[in-house]
């Protein structure tokens, strides 16, 4: 699906503008601070119904107003889908073709990728961050994934409230206990879907990775898993891994990457921490507290891995997200690309758009001109929250 305008109304530093999107290459131009990030921001609002950026819908609305509007109008294979995201005082409401939706129906209806320079905490960040990219790409290509996902927050949130309540004496040690079975059955799902999906994309993430560290020069078995076709990557996303790049996940207080029963092991993690858990009046052990790493030759990039590393890592991760999502739903997500190329040398840099050009619709904002591989590029300025060029409407 892909974005054909969009309506943003005292949204971040617009007050009332139109934008309207080329089908393929977007490159959004503008000196910093004048709402190209803002835009971006905004249609990845209408795909998953929230800000990567702030947690506070009211943060969004422009200031010395008190509400915010965005309504992009999409089309796939020539059926229009217009969606709306607002906030005011009142309520928050999302709607999709005229009718309020719940913001689980958003989810994966579009499908959205972002990648900014903030990428980097996905290495260097609190583990939090890759939970919530795990959940977020998943989700937008799995309604089963997010739907066990849902049922797992709420059996979390309720058996957090039974454990707090037995803390205050409130309740017994038996009844604090109700929600287990329903938290074991859904964190399960939700663990084996993310190991499934991290074992799913190591390998083009492995692939994707070090193309970039070589300049876009496969070597070795890379040469030979990979194909440059006009000047695009051609990667076999079933073929396996160079054996660069590994991404294990890691659950807290028992063991996944044996193979052994994930249900099983979260039960033994909770009976075994039951006191512990019921003595600090929440839950200690589950999905919400887990991680993974980004291994590549063995090495944790966290850890030991240059800022260089970092940054090419979790574009190797973005594009392997791409790919998947297209995988998964047969159809290719809008790519958002905030000023991705500004940390990168000249090499990665080509290597980057090499990577990208296979994929369908891409957003790439910029202060500078970057020599994308496409003779039909749609230029649109951004200057203090007014737009030019192509994108004026």
């Amino acid at each position: 699906m892909r974005i054909q305008k969009i309506h943003l109304t005292n949204f971040r530093n617009f007050a009332d503008e139109w934008v309207e999107f080329g089908p393929r290459r977007n490159l959004i131009l503008g000196s910093n601070a004048q709402g190209k990030t803002n835009l971006l921001e905004a249609i990845h609002i209408l795909g998953v119904g929230r800000s990567h950026k702030d947690r506070k819908d009211a943060n969004l609305v422009r200031f010395n107003e008190d509400f915010y509007r965005i309504e992009g109008i999409f089309d796939h294979i020539g059926v229009r889908t217009v969606i709306e995201v607002s906030n005011s005082p009142e309520r928050k409401r999302l709607r999709l073709n005229g009718k309020d939706i719940k913001p689980a129906e958003l989810i994966g209806l579009v499908g959205v990728v972002i990648s900014s320079p903030d990428d980097i905490n996905l290495i260097k960040g609190p583990p939090g961050l890759r939970r919530t990219f795990l959940d977020m790409a998943i989700s937008q290509s799995s309604r089963e994934y997010l739907g066990n996902l849902q049922h797992y927050v709420r059996a979390l949130a309720q058996r957090n409230k039974l454990l707090k309540a037995y803390q205050e004496r409130r309740v017994r040690a038996a009844d604090a206990t109700a929600w287990d079975r329903r938290l074991i059955e859904a964190g399960a799902k939700v663990v084996s879907g993310r190991i499934k999906y991290l074992s799913e994309i190591a390998p083009e993430v492995g692939r994707n990775f070090d193309f970039m560290a070589e300049g876009g020069k496969p070597t070795g078995d890379e040469a030979s898993a990979q194909a440059m076709t006009g000047g695009t990557l051609q990667v076999d996303a079933t073929a396996e891994s160079p054996g660069s790049v590994n991404l294990p996940y890691q659950a807290k207080g028992y063991t996944v990457d044996d193979g052994g029963d994930v249900e099983e092991r979260l039960a033994a993690a909770l009976e075994a921490h039951r006191e512990i858990e019921m003595i600090r009046g929440y839950s200690l052990y589950g999905p919400h507290v887990d991680d993974f790493r980004f291994l590549a030759d063995g090495r944790d990039i966290r850890l030991f891995g240059s800022e260089g590393e970092q940054r090419t890592s979790v574009l190797a991760l973005r594009c392997a997200e791409v790919s998947a999502m297209q995988r998964r739903t047969g159809r290719y997500p809008v790519v958002l690309l905030d000023d991705v190329f500004a940390e990168l040398d000249e090499a990665r840099s080509t290597a980057l758009t090499a990577l990208i050009s296979g994929f369908d619709q891409i957003l790439l904002t910029s202060s500078r001109l970057i020599p994308l591989p496409d003779d039909d590029i749609h230029q649109i300025t951004v200057s203090e929250g007014k737009v030019g060029g192509n994108g004026a409407t």
